[in-house]
């Protein structure tokens, strides 16, 4: 029987028929039409550079096919015929280290005053710089909310753009509405008056005596986790206001093309909460996976041992659905302090900023000590990791660990990664380490870490990428969101041009290719949460989720990157137009 041609419109409607007619005939296979994709440029990224074929065969939610039209044509006659037409397919995109929940949503159903522009699903937030304009608009913000009586939460306060903040200025502009603003990194917070009376919040109430400042209200690293998870539970736990947050997260995986995400270090709060949450989103969705990580925070707040924890990852997958998977035998864990509340850990210390104060979110010793225990579970190990001194201390730690118990293929993973030298990336290509990074350090920040943290020198080389990739490092690119717009294409355009928010590009030779850049949002992004039997390539078996684009990154000039448009996504063999 000849295929049969349909409008590309009217053809997400035949392949969701084709689907429910797979539901329907499990027990007679020859029936289920298989759905041919071709009339485009297909990307596979597999190999060392763009390989294209003329056509793609997807039954129910696998790959069957990959090569010459009329060869897929002859192998499956009766298929759905979906024409590209001329646009181009690309290996679903991947997400490799995000924070659905209880950061993305939440941030995303919430206000925000950020020193840059954000663009989300429902609105576009400008950018505001300066003390006075952030606490006008602050105010402005809470006497729109005053009627509601209810908590406010504002992200986005980074002092270097918008100076010190007292308790004093805050309640000033707040009044007596409780108000949690939230910091740039979601590693600290400030509280108003209102918000600790409203949470009984006083002294005495936390175990953590460090990392805190009663006199101002601001809680960071491990007091912001305990009073997250403790005293401010019944505002961070509102499943009202996360089950907004997430149908605008949805909205905004099909708008940047993204078919899978993973988080490492679920959950950041609650774990039934986050949980169901997660599972009733993605169930009503049906167009993106969800891979997630356990780690530290849980274990933190929970207060168990490292076997105790252990028999948790390990009865996590009881709580698989289609679209949620625990990966077993990883764990994450965390270095320093957060870059964006230039809390990171330097070897050379801080330039021109007598108030940055470096953390570490766990101490070395605790943290050799973790290291330790799930390197010799034959775990692989994610490290949230900053700064070079943070940087080198895990790279002792894995060469120890390698003296005294050696593994190969153990794929312990750097995240982040800010700061950090040649020789470095020279020590962790020789002992198997891995990167995920986030470009949009270097975009959001350098300018302004030039004159005040890192200086100059040190500034424009943040995310030196290029130092990983001549290495042969397997390098996947992250937004951490939402520490930079889940955008894969927007980390892709940073790092192939290191161009930063003032214009200027930095470091031009640590520019990595276009090839380079994508295979860190698709190939290496599966690689990094040891999903690349499933995902990442376009190539028989793997699983059939795709991102359509409507111009190819590789026909396209590197400055344009974050402007190619996604038309839509295939996720599992169905085709989602991006409206």
């Amino acid at each position: 029987m000849k295929a049969i041609k349909y409008s590309l419109a009217y053809q997400i409607i035949l392949v969701l028929c084709a689907l429910v007619l797979s539901a329907c005939s499990s027990n007679d296979k020859e029936q289920v039409p298989a759905t041919i994709f071709y009339g485009g440029e297909i990307v596979t990224m597999e190999g060392d550079m763009p390989e294209y074929v003329s056509a793609v065969v997807v039954e129910d939610d696998s790959i069957v096919f990959v090569g010459n039209k009329e060869e897929g044509l002859k192998m499956y006659p009766n298929s759905i015929e979906v024409d590209l037409k001329g646009m181009t397919m690309f290996p679903g995109f991947i997400e490799p280290h995000a924070h659905p929940v209880s950061i993305g949503a939440l941030i995303l159903a919430s206000e925000i005053i950020a020193p840059h522009e954000w663009r989300m699903p429902h609105r576009t937030f400008p950018a505001v710089v300066g003390k006075e304009n952030y606490l006008a608009a602050l105010k402005k913000i809470v006497e729109a909310k005053e009627e509601t009586g209810e908590t406010v939460l504002v992200w986005g306060y980074h002092k270097s753009w918008h100076g010190d903040l007292t308790l004093k200025d805050i309640d000033l502009a707040t009044g007596n509405i409780p108000v949690i603003i939230w910091q740039r990194s979601t590693h600290e917070i400030y509280l108003n008056s209102a918000c600790a009376k409203k949470y009984g919040i006083k002294k005495g109430i936390l175990k953590e005596k460090e990392q805190v400042d009663w006199e101002n209200l601001h809680f960071w690293e491990r007091a912001y986790q305990e009073i997250k998870g403790g005293a401010l539970q019944p505002f961070f736990g509102d499943e009202k206001v996360y089950k907004r947050g997430m149908k605008r997260l949805t909205k905004m995986m099909l708008k940047n093309g993204l078919i899978a995400m993973s988080e490492p270090s679920f959950p950041n709060s609650k774990f039934e909460t986050e949980y169901e949450l997660l599972k009733a989103e993605t169930d009503s969705a049906n167009a993106y996976g969800m891979y997630l990580i356990a780690g530290f925070p849980e274990q933190f707040v929970m207060g168990k041992s490292n076997e105790e924890y252990k028999k948790r990852i390990e009865s996590l997958p009881q709580y698989n659905t289609k679209h949620i998977k625990f990966l077993p035998n990883q764990y994450k864990t965390f270095a320093d302090g957060a870059i964006y509340s230039l809390a990171l850990q330097l070897q050379d210390g801080f330039f021109g900023c007598p108030h940055c104060h470096a953390e570490w979110i766990i101490p070395p010793k605790e943290g050799k000590e973790l290291f330790d225990y799930w390197w010799d579970q034959d775990y692989k190990i994610h490290i949230h990791i900053t700064g070079d001194l943070a940087f080198e201390k895990y790279l002792q730690f894995t060469e120890a660990a390698m003296e005294r118990n050696p593994r190969e293929n153990h794929r312990t993973t750097f995240h982040h990664i800010g700061l950090f030298s040649a020789e470095q990336a020279e020590r962790a290509a020789n002992l198997g380490v891995e990167a995920s990074a986030n470009p949009y350090y270097l975009w959001a920040l350098a300018d302004k870490y030039s004159e005040v943290g890192l200086g100059p020198e040190r500034a424009q080389n943040m995310v030196a990428m290029q130092e990983l990739v001549s290495r042969n490092i397997p390098l996947s690119l992250h937004s951490d969101f939402s520490m930079a717009p889940a955008e894969p294409l927007t980390l892709a355009w940073v790092a192939a041009n290191r161009i930063v928010a003032s214009g200027k590009v930095m470091n031009p030779e640590q520019r990595i290719s276009v090839f380079e850049a994508l295979k860190g949002v698709t190939t290496d992004a599966a690689r990094t949460f040891e999903m690349e039997n499933e995902l990442g390539t376009i190539s028989v078996g793997k699983q059939a989720s795709f991102t359509i684009l409507k111009e190819n990154p590789f026909k396209t000039a590197p400055e344009k990157l974050k402007d190619i448009k996604v038309y839509g996504v295939v996720y599992k063999g169905r085709l989602i137009e991006n409206k």
